[in-house]
């Protein structure tokens, strides 16, 4: 009856130990259909799906965005241009994240003041910087701060990155005794004023090559170039100083006529945090696929914008473009982002080497517990007999004590719970897999071990009697 109960255990034993295995190899089998899934064996954006705010129609965050677009659809996926009244209608949309159902993002110059930066993020700064113009009849005239005085100053439209820029510059409480006047027109309104004189002064921040700035150029308006620009550049490190050369407007007329100090300002990328790693990603690869040096500029530009960098920023340009996960499986980097990934690799590279050093210990204390058993054999019957010369002894009882029969009787059982431990073992959660036939092996040793001692002590009653 305990022979079948014992079976019935080990039967039992490895009925569990073969539905646990089961259930790893099933959801090892819907793991790995799952990592298939997210794989594109052809590297593609048919995943991304963005929107991106720029600003008006005919602006030039529109036209870059657009660019965007275009290479984006080019390679099956798509990025929503949103025209805009302005960058800080796009800082507002992205502090509220309000009509959108997926990533948003967007462009704004650099330098401004952000109302709610924790809930913004820096995903990238473009590489193509547009230039800071101040431009009036007499702007040959200005050649520092001071002669700013009691001027007015046409700042572009409200609500545009220029507006913004103009008044962060022009608006400073050291500069408040210059007596300036600021004031909000669009920009073909602000060339007319500028023109005929109600303005003094009108600030641009667009791109060197804007079509707008050449004609106002060739109709007579000139660029203020002040001395001390790199002094005002140190208080202000979005602003970074570069050379506009005599003639580039036009080398014939040779517009300007001078070379002129002009400021330098970024257009940012940001994200409102709730994009996934893929779409971020993505993003990077279109700007990188887009704007020449992409990756140098935004590793060699410090962030002093107040804002949270991207992690997948930093990745990105630390790997010089997207990992290999991030070009074939996007899907599982956004389930699984590579920092969190080796730790999982890690933990289960440990538990693995766990186990096995579990298994492995187990084995040692098996054998180190039949070889007890057997040196314990020697010593009864004869250090220099073999296990098989044992088992063909003739016993005689009355040459046996009681005390060696009572230690025959204890490696008998000794022999038998090991025996029985080792058959536990072999289906056992611990024991990796291929391995079952090791414990095989130990318990064939210790079985023929067991039977040698059963013969010795069912001889030895046979003999007494």
């Amino acid at each position: 009856m305990g022979v079948n109960l014992s079976s019935q255990s080990e039967r039992k034993s490895r009925r569990h130990s073969a539905i646990f295995r089961g259930a790893i190899i099933l959801s090892v089998i819907i793991l790995v259909g799952l990592v298939f899934s997210a794989i594109e064996f052809v590297p593609r954006l048919f995943h991304v799906d963005l929107t991106v705010l720029s600003g008006p129609k005919l602006g030039q965050y529109f036209g870059l965005v657009d660019e965007i677009a275009t290479d984006a659809a080019n390679q099956g996926g798509s990025v929503t241009n949103v025209s805009t009244r302005g960058s800080a209608e796009n800082i507002k949309h992205l502090v509220q994240a309000v009509d959108t159902e997926g990533p948003l993002f967007a462009l704004v110059p650099d330098g401004l003041r952000f109302p709610q930066p924790e809930k913004l993020e820096l995903v990238a700064r473009l590489p193509n910087s547009e230039t800071v113009f101040f431009l009036g009849i007499n702007a040959n005239e200005i050649l520092h701060l001071s002669d700013l005085k009691n001027m007015r100053v046409g700042i572009g439209p409200g609500g545009s990155g220029t507006a913004l820029i103009s008044r962060e510059i022009l608006g400073a409480k050291e500069l408040t005794g210059l007596n300036i006047t600021l004031t909000e027109y669009n920009f073909i309104e602000q060339v007319a004023k500028l023109k005929n004189g109600d303005l003094d002064l009108g600030i641009f921040v667009t791109s060197e090559d804007s079509p707008l700035i050449k004609r106002a150029i060739h109709d007579g308006l000139k660029i203020a170039s002040f001395k001390n620009a790199r002094a005002w550049s140190k208080r202000y490190p979005a602003l970074h100083v570069e050379t506009l050369y005599s003639g580039f407007y036009d080398h014939v007329e040779l517009l300007p006529k001078t070379n002129k100090q002009v400021f330098k300002i970024d257009t940012l990328v940001l994200g409102d945090k709730d994009a996934s790693r893929s779409d971020v990603v993505a993003l990077l690869v279109l700007l990188d696929q887009t704007f020449h040096g992409f990756i140098a500029h935004n590793k060699n530009t410090p962030n002093e914008t107040g804002l949270t960098q991207s992690k997948d920023l930093l990745t990105f340009i630390d790997n010089g473009g997207p990992s290999l996960l991030d070009s074939y499986a996007p899907g599982l980097m956004d389930f699984m982002p590579p920092a969190n990934l080796l730790h999982y690799v890690v933990v289960i590279s440990v538990l693995m080497n766990l186990l096995t050093g579990w298994h492995r210990l187990r084995l040692y204390f098996l054998d180190s517990r039949r070889i007890e058993i057997e040196h314990l054999m020697y010593n009864l019957f004869g250090t220099k007999l073999t296990l098989a010369e044992i088992d063909k002894l003739e016993l005689d009882p009355d040459k046996i004590s009681e005390n060696d029969k009572s230690l025959l009787n204890d490696l008998i059982d000794r022999s038998d719970r090991l025996r029985q431990r080792c058959r536990k073992y072999a289906p056992s959660i611990v024991t990796p897999l291929g391995q079952e036939n090791v414990y095989r092996y130990h318990e064939g040793l210790i079985t023929d071990q067991l039977k040698i001692l059963r013969d010795l002590g069912e001889r030895l009653n046979r003999s007494s009697k």
